[in-house]
């Protein structure tokens, strides 16, 4: 049974060890966010832990947000807590809409009817779909009262899309109408007021923890941005003041030995990716936690980097793809 796949190579001048890892098994010896985390403790892991058995309200700083579907819209937001562990936020209470615009020669009732056999028919579906009545100022034009809307809410943004396209093919006047589903969530952020590159607070969440993030679950009303008085609190802002949003970066060299003027490719067999080095700090802060040097041949390591000899390119990669795991970056460059 294979249990070792990375070993300590003695380095010649006694001032940093090197490593070898072998392409097979996890990669070990490279510290994980968690582990990162721990080492460069400043209280706040004490902190959160105590927010989070008591159920208080935490803070968040979003840095990557996608829309998601399951039965219903689910938005997500990665990112970090205080103490700079990862989390991924999965907010719920969300229903994507689009607002139809009544016609002056038809009532609320009677146009509803039409709507519903047009969704029925493209969604498979009469629970698909839900209406309610509004009354707003068109975007266009100049009015003086507002005008009759029925708003149509979906399920997920994809029977939004569908719809919204439907009901647009046969002529009918549409708002709130953004037609895309790949970046719904502007449109959710947007509507809702929803921090995505500021502090946010979450109130009344369910968590789990996985092995290298925490998993929260909040609606949408318990997702805020951190309130005025909140950044008034000296204890809070000079807590919130350090962000530890981890950022990775890191540099690939390549060879090809087709000789001058042929750049490396990855579909040429003669292009090889012999180094490369990354390394991970927080956001802010040029002074890096931890710097990783992969190569593919035999090196002398360097004082305050962690060399990792692969023997090939195809263990170098694997060890890359390893590393980026065990760090789990928010940000990389």
């Amino acid at each position: 049974m294979h249990t070792s796949n990375i070993s300590d190579q003695t380095d010649r001048t006694g001032t940093a060890p090197a490593l070898r890892y072998d392409g097979a098994g996890p990669l070990t010896g490279i510290p994980s966010r968690n582990n990162i985390v721990a080492e460069y403790d400043n209280g706040m892991i004490a902190i959160l832990q105590q927010s989070l058995s008591g159920k208080q309200p935490i803070h968040f700083m979003p840095t990557d947000v996608s829309d998601e579907a399951e039965s219903s819209y689910i938005l997500r937001i990665s990112g970090t807590l205080i103490n700079g562990q990862k989390a991924i936020i999965d907010i719920t209470g969300i229903k994507p809409f689009f607002d139809v615009e009544v016609p002056d020669n038809y009532s609320s009732s009677s146009f509803k009817t039409i709507l519903a056999r047009i969704l029925t028919a493209t969604l498979k579906s009469t629970s698909k779909f839900g209406f309610e009545d509004i009354h707003a100022f068109p975007l266009q034009g100049y009015h003086t009262e507002k005008k009759a809307y029925i708003r149509v809410s979906t399920w997920n943004h994809f029977d939004r899309y569908h719809s919204l396209k439907a009901v647009r093919e046969v002529g009918i006047r549409t708002a709130s109408d953004d037609l895309t589903p790949k970046y719904y969530y502007r449109k959710v952020a947007r509507e809702e007021r929803l921090p995505l590159s500021s502090w946010a607070v979450l109130s009344n969440y369910s968590y789990t923890l996985s092995e290298n993030a925490y998993l929260f679950r909040v609606s949408v009303g318990n997702y805020n941005p951190i309130s005025d008085d909140e950044c008034k609190n000296p204890l809070i802002s000079s807590a919130l003041a350090k962000d530890r949003t981890l950022v990775l970066t890191w540099d690939i060299e390549t060879y090809s030995s087709l000789g001058l003027g042929k750049f490396p490719t990855a579909q040429s067999d003669e292009s090889n990716v012999f180094m490369i080095c990354m390394s991970v700090h927080w956001k802010d802060d040029p002074n890096p936690l931890k710097q990783i040097c992969l190569v593919d041949v035999e090196t002398a390591p360097v004082s305050r980097w962690t060399t990792i000899i692969c023997g090939s390119q195809i263990n170098l990669l694997k060890a890359f793809a390893l590393c980026w795991k065990l760090l789990a970056p928010d940000i990389h460059i």
